[in-house]
């Protein structure tokens, strides 16, 4: 009885570890687009009490989400300002270029990049805890938005 009791304790104790060690909640937005999808899937994860600003130099890169890489998955070509993106799936990424002032990186699985985008930065006084993706209809295309601590990212996309 001893060895049972001593058992399920150590297999608790084992879940419980695993459980503290679980990855981040995923997350997923998604836009219909003139019988196209646009889809972002990303790792949410929270602030606690960080500075995601003060953790990124200038010209570094940022993966923008947490465990597996931020993926874009598009069944129709996209335009961006005057760059366009192909059907298809790609990695995004952020670079910091200077003090708030920001790029959306749309990557090859190799790391190659694509396209590099400017985001337009807004701050606000309401910390956002949790990374969150967003894609809202913008006029006959869409609108990326990306909200975590006290900034928010976003850039408008038209279907090509």
């Amino acid at each position: 009885m001893k060895k049972i009791l001593l058992g399920i304790i150590a297999l608790g104790a084992f879940l419980l570890g695993v459980l503290a060690q679980s990855p981040n909640k995923r997350g997923e937005a998604s836009l219909s687009i003139d019988g196209g999808r646009v889809s972002i899937d990303y790792g949410s994860p929270t602030l606690k009490g960080r500075d995601i600003e003060s953790l990124i130099a200038p010209g570094e890169e940022w993966r923008m989400g947490a465990d597996a890489a931020t993926t874009l998955s598009t069944d129709v070509s996209l335009k961006f300002g005057n760059k366009v993106v192909s059907k298809g799936k790609y990695v995004l990424r952020a670079k910091l270029v200077a003090k708030e002032k920001w790029h959306l990186l749309i990557q090859k699985e190799d790391k190659s990049t694509v396209v590099e985008v400017p985001l337009t930065y807004q701050k606000s006084d309401n910390p956002v805890e949790e990374l969150t993706i967003k894609l809202e209809k913008q006029g006959s295309g869409g609108k990326f938005i990306l909200e975590w601590g006290k900034f928010s990212l976003s850039t408008e996309f038209q279907k090509t």
